[in-house]
């Protein structure tokens, strides 16, 4: 096999274009890229908060979904914490209260929480999800698949109990309330600002599915106060220089090994490119000159003369001197008539 400087440097070239993609950093909390069209997808703009951000306005209020034949209504955000201010949470530590990302409330008034707050989407197939995890306690469920309807009277027992506590907990399901969000693609215009929020139900009433359709979810290109990240025009122009990049390197080392080339013509189609050079140096040139001759005041920067940079052949020699050349040729035919006149009289 030969190997050639060329073909050196082709592999060094994969092998740093490998290492780069291997150091691609994470992507920002509640961004992600579509690994099926590459898109880019951006949910921030979809947080509540207290201080507003560049889509929707402060605010006090989180979102709201009707659990409609469920019996509770949720209260949930996106990527953070609700923006309402939570006390005895059930079965969450007093620590955690200001992490609840999703909740509802029972006949009782307990907060029961469905969920932590998590900011990392994922895809499943091409379904865009977020899921929030470690929920207040599920219930346990009678014959039939119902919870068991308890008043919790006291909501901070399952962390901060005695004795009585322990044997609670031995008894107590091990798990946690979840929260299942699928992002779906949607962009009507009454979607523009607050996305709509479906409650789809709960075959355990430990997991919450929910159905979000916003214009946010749609993805696109990155945004323009984004860095480390090609949109489509970027993608082009780096597969464009890696192709012109083996183009070169490739036609460099077949002139060069095959066809015994040096200097110029190493590179790949020389001719071609010298007569390209070649032309568009010509037509340079003429446009050029074609400026400067419809510009007289550019011309006589130049140098020119005359209207339009043109004037009559031997006018100028006439004027600098050279019309002296007539009036001695006008003096010698009078000398030789004078001459033949003498001639005439001495034959006479």
């Amino acid at each position: 096999m030969l190997f050639t400087p060329g073909l050196a440097l082709i592999l060094c070239l994969v092998h740093a274009t490998t290492a780069v993609s291997d150091d691609k950093p994470p992507p920002k909390p509640c961004t992600i890229h579509s690994p099926s069209t590459g898109s880019f997808i951006d949910l921030r703009s979809l947080t509540l908060s207290t201080d507003g951000n560049n889509i929707q306005a402060a605010t006090n209020e989180s979102y709201h979904a009707k659990g409609y034949d469920y019996p509770y209504n949720f209260t949930l955000n996106f990527c953070d914490s609700v923006v309402e201010r939570l006390e005895d949470v059930v079965g969450i530590r007093e620590s955690r209260w200001t992490n609840v990302s999703a909740y509802y409330t029972d006949r009782y008034d307990n907060v029961i929480s469905i969920g932590q707050q998590n900011n990392e989407l994922l895809f499943r197939g091409k379904k865009l999800l977020l899921n929030y995890t470690m929920g207040s306690p599920c219930p346990d469920l009678d014959e039939d698949g119902y919870p068991i309807q308890t008043h919790h009277a006291t909501p901070r027992e399952i962390v901060d109990g005695g004795d009585d506590d322990d044997r609670k907990k031995s008894k107590a399901a091990t798990r946690r309330k979840t929260t299942m969000m699928s992002f779906t693609c949607d962009t009507s215009p009454l979607l523009s600002t607050r996305p709509a929020i479906s409650f789809l139900g709960t075959p355990d009433h430990c997991t919450y599915i929910f159905e979000v359709r916003s214009r946010h979810a749609c993805g696109g290109t990155t945004a323009s106060h984004e860095s480390g990240t090609l949109g489509p025009g970027g993608v082009f122009l780096v597969i464009s220089g890696i192709a012109l990049l083996v183009y070169l390197i490739g036609g460099v080392v077949y002139q060069r090994n095959v066809m015994h080339q040096r200097g110029w013509r190493q590179l790949p189609n020389y001719a071609l490119w010298a007569g390209l050079f070649g032309f568009i140096s010509d037509m340079f040139i003429i446009l050029f000159s074609s400026c400067i001759q419809s510009m007289p005041s550019v011309q006589r920067l130049f140098g020119g003369r005359g209207r339009g940079g043109y004037h009559r052949v031997g006018a100028d020699d006439y004027r600098n001197g050279n019309g002296n050349a007539r009036g001695r040729g006008r003096d010698a035919e009078a000398e030789n008539r004078l001459i033949d006149s003498y001639d005439e009289e001495w034959d006479n």
